[in-house]
């Protein structure tokens, strides 16, 4: 009879052993600990939860080289664009310029604004009109920035904040007399960065006061 008794002691011991690791799947310290019922907790030594921080982390690093994908696709290096003719765009103060990434619309800032403003002149309807329709044309549903430039005359800051303003009202007009969707519409205000002529006479400054209509092809 005592011989019967003591092995199952032994099972019922066994058993209660394994049912209290099984109510506790996270305090494993090591993924050759884990049973059929604990293995969703390890993969090669990480929590549920360090998988998700990894997860998370790769999606971030992805949608950052994403991003930093259109910001090179946008960068301007004036050696290499060249100038286009456009059968759509017959105003002489539209410039159009390329190269094989992005087509580039300028206006000069006289057309625009008046000198300090930020509010575009009923006379620049006409060069915005053909530009949007010229995109819409050639480049509907692409990217689009609007690049706003100040001479290096006066406050740095100041010209900054003004290239700014002056870049966020073409958008608007581009996404609503130009109805482009908004979602395809950016700006990047760059203040007295690239200039095109020098900002040591009067003439020079004026050319570098523009705003600049940027598509990806």
């Amino acid at each position: 009879m005592k011989k019967i008794f003591l092995p199952a002691l032994a099972a019922v011991a066994l058993l209660a052993s394994s049912c209290s690791d099984l109510k506790n799947p996270s305090e494993k310290d090591q993924p050759s600990e884990a049973t059929a019922d604990t293995a969703v907790v390890y993969r090669d030594g990480q929590t549920v939860e360090g998988l998700a921080k990894e997860g998370a982390a790769a999606a971030g690093n992805a949608a950052d080289k994403a991003g930093n994908a259109v910001e090179d696709a946008f960068t301007v290096n004036d050696a290499d664009m060249r100038d286009a003719k456009l059968e759509e765009i017959d105003l002489a103060e539209v410039k159009v310029r390329e190269n094989d990434r992005l087509n580039l619309y300028g206006i000069d800032e006289n057309i625009l604004f008046d000198t300090d403003k930020a509010v575009i002149k009923p006379s620049a309807t006409r060069a915005l009109s053909q530009i949007s329709s010229s995109i819409g044309r050639r480049y509907q549903g692409k990217q689009v920035r609007v690049l706003g430039f100040a001479d290096s005359h006066g406050d740095k800051d100041y010209n900054l904040q003004l290239s700014k303003e002056r870049a966020a009202a073409v958008m608007k007009w581009l996404t609503t007399d130009g109805m482009m969707k908004a979602a395809n519409v950016s700006i990047e205000p760059m203040g007295e960065k690239a200039p095109v002529a020098t900002n040591a006479t009067a003439a020079g400054r004026q050319q570098n006061r523009r705003v600049e209509i940027a598509v990806l092809k």
